[in-house]
């Protein structure tokens, strides 16, 4: 049965609950993408789908082009939205500034973020600690600690050297090697890939770095996170996987969609998601992003390739096949 209109808009205005923000419009959240959507935004779209939050998410890519995050600064500033998204260590940098030394007409100070995909937050400055950021900025890191992932990859195979390539201009590849040097000391074989005479990373180089690991002895190549690497990670796990060399990687692209052997990884979709989940503290809780801590994944994936395995004769522990995900 239908009730009359009349007697509800009489009632008294107190018996109608107010209608929250959330109810009256949805939420408008900048995505400041580095390279393309990938897993990690599916992870943080449909975290909001499941929950039924609504939001208008405005997707901005700068093509790994840093020169134009001025440019996307303005256009975000002109948004004004109720959140910023931005994805990746050098955009994170480059957006928000050392979180003691911001500048206004530089970095983005205006609104509310959460960084995903970022290694190393308090190392490359953009917040304080990761209990306490000390700015109107939180999110997730994505790699396993360092440690944890040399652990991980000697139960693998044991190893006395390791090799690690890198593209010395990428700030994450960087604070992951000095890391590796703090944990393993003189068993790190430092390979960066060369520089053109623009200081761009050189692709023509990986083959080269790949024979010079396996002059210097080394028992495994270690892949950190870094974006030069994954846009060239099959030239480089295939190059590695006929030199007989067995990489072990910090992301789960190397193995997942290329034929490096190993990984201890967050999936990306999952950090997406949880990223999404502090997003909605802000949003809906009306919690201030510094007092969210900066977390990763409480549980890690373990890759293992076993076409790669099988290839190169290295197969895996029988107590570590039944931890392992098989790709």
């Amino acid at each position: 049965m239908r009730l009359p209109r009349r007697p509800l808009l009489a009632a008294p205005l107190l018996a109608l609950p107010r209608p929250t923000r959330a109810q009256d419009r949805k939420f408008r959240i900048v995505m400041m993408l580095f390279r393309g959507w990938e897993e990690a935004c599916d992870g943080f779209r449909d975290y909001f789908a499941a929950r039924r939050i609504p939001v208008d998410l405005i997707v901005r890519d700068i093509g790994q082009d840093l020169s134009r995050v001025p440019e996307l600064i303005a256009e975000t500033r002109a948004i004004r939205p109720d959140l910023v998204y931005v994805w990746g260590t050098s955009l994170a940098i480059a957006v928000l500034g050392p979180w003691d030394q911001l500048d206004p007409a530089r970095h983005l100070t205006d609104f509310p973020v959460v960084f995903n995909i970022v290694t190393d937050p308090v190392g490359n400055r953009i917040v304080r600690s990761r209990e306490a950021p000390g700015r109107s900025v939180t999110g997730t890191e994505y790699i396993a600690p360092v440690d944890v992932q040399m652990r991980a990859m000697a139960r693998y195979r044991a190893f006395t050297r390791v090799a690690t390539t890198f593209n010395p201009n990428e700030r994450n590849s960087l604070s992951v090697v000095r890391q590796m040097q703090a944990f393993l000391g003189g068993g790190v074989i430092e390979l960066p890939v060369a520089l053109d005479a623009a200081k761009r990373p050189d692709p023509a180089s990986i083959p080269d770095v790949i024979a010079a690991a396996k002059r210097a002895g080394a028992e495994w190549l270690y892949i950190p996170p870094d974006t030069f690497l994954n846009d060239h990670r099959l030239v480089l796990t295939r190059t590695a996987l006929e030199s007989g060399l067995p990489c072990f990687s910090a992301s789960e692209r190397f193995v997942q969609f290329a034929e490096g052997l190993a990984g201890l990884v967050s999936r990306y979709y999952s950090v997406g998601a949880f990223t999404a989940f502090k997003a909605e503290q802000i949003l809906r809780e009306g919690r201030a992003p510094e007092s969210i801590p900066v977390e990763t994944l409480t549980r890690f994936s373990f890759l293992i390739r076993m076409e790669t395995a099988r290839r190169l004769k290295l197969y895996p522990p029988v107590g570590l096949l039944r931890v392992a995900e098989t790709v």
